[in-house]
């Protein structure tokens, strides 16, 4: 961490000594150390449905989807602060996105969809939910409900994020014209590890296999606007892992609540050159073999766009090799928590295996 001293306080009185403390405040900020310092919690929750829980395949709709609409519904109902006020809950039934009218007293904001007032824009919801047995599409009477807790807030609401998971199994979840209720039985905590913590038990490897297991959808913007990658080319694993560093430190930033210490030049600055390092060390990745194939799941209406959207994207196998020690961070924190847009509602989720001989 680089300190400074400032030698003249004739400085004080001028905008050099405010830039200089700007200045101050970017480096103490390290973009590729701090990061590492995000920590992460996971949860199993083994669930209990009250009939056989069945989501059979259907345009428009995904056990993700269902599992994040839930969440969403469940979260305002169990945490809103201003449920027991006058003013009443901010979920209004209405096809516009909920409005929380207390940010600085209620987990609503931190846990729904983040948004940064100073950074200026939206984060992926950073409690992560997902079932792979639901997505086996075939009837159960009990699930194991996987929950990432992704940053400080969302671990110090941990008991927020309990409560809303039971709500969920108090209200149900749609599916067949139905509602199906569950009941927890069991929740198990992971210990709380940093991303550096976790980094540190990574064995050596040769190559990884990266397998996208849900729909995971590439954005990249040009000259004629924005462009998908589906399965044409190969995998643009360079700006996969630049996109990461950037959402990384950003939410890393937000997440440790500093406010306008860090301005959004700062934080657009210092998320630019994590990503300037990770492009640099997906340049020194080798593809060894590549098996993807495109997704197309129908549209569904946001209330938060207000306009229909598709769920779309690319699922699959690629194996990397190369310079794996410098790239890392950024493969880690993808596999934990997924990557590409739509990550909130159980797209994008990546498992990595490793290969030491």
């Amino acid at each position: 961490m680089v300190g400074f001293k400032n030698p003249l306080p004739a400085l004080q009185e001028s905008n050099l000594f405010y830039n200089l403390l700007k200045i101050k405040n970017m480096l103490d900020y390290d973009p590729l150390l701090h990061p590492l310092e995000l920590p992460i919690q996971k949860l199993l929750v083994q669930c209990v449905t009250d009939r056989p829980l069945f989501f059979p395949p259907r345009q428009g709709s995904t056990p993700g989807t269902s599992l994040a609409g839930a969440y969403g519904t469940a979260l305002w109902l169990a945490v809103c602060s201003c449920l027991k006020t006058e003013a009443g809950s901010c979920n209004k039934s209405s096809r516009e996105e909920p409005r929380c009218q207390a940010p600085n007293e209620c987990f609503v904001p931190w846990l729904y969809k983040p948004y940064s007032t100073v950074h200026r824009r939206n984060f992926a919801r950073p409690v992560l939910l997902r079932s792979a047995e639901l997505e086996n599409m075939e009837p159960l009477d009990a699930f194991t409900l996987e929950v990432t807790l992704w940053g400080r807030q969302a671990i110090s609401a941990l008991e927020a994020v309990k409560e809303t998971i039971k709500k969920m199994g108090e209200l149900g979840l749609s599916t067949e014209g139905m509602l199906v209720h569950f009941m927890v039985s069991q929740v198990q905590e992971g210990p709380i590890l940093t991303l550096a913590e976790q980094l540190q038990v990574q064995p050596p490897a040769t190559s990884i296999l990266l397998e996208f297991q849900t729909p995971f959808l590439h954005q990249e913007k040009d000259k004629e606007g924005k462009r998908y990658f589906y399965t044409e080319g190969p995998l643009p694993i360079v700006n996969i892992l630049g996109n990461i560093a950037y959402n990384l430190v950003a939410w890393d930033i937000e997440d440790r609540k500093v406010g306008e210490q860090i301005d959004g030049k700062m934080r657009h600055t210092l998320a630019r050159d994590a990503r300037d390092v990770a492009w640099a060390s997906g340049k020194k990745l080798s593809m060894v073999r590549s098996h993807l194939s495109p997704v197309k799941m129908g549209e569904r209406y946001s209330r938060g766009n207000q306009k229909m959207m598709s769920l779309q994207g690319f699922v699959g196998l690629v194996e990397l090799s190369g310079d794996l020690a410098s790239a890392w961070p950024w493969l880690l924190a993808l596999a934990l928590a997924g990557g590409g847009q739509k990550r909130a509602m159980g797209f994008g989720a990546v498992r990595m295996w490793l290969n030491s001989f």
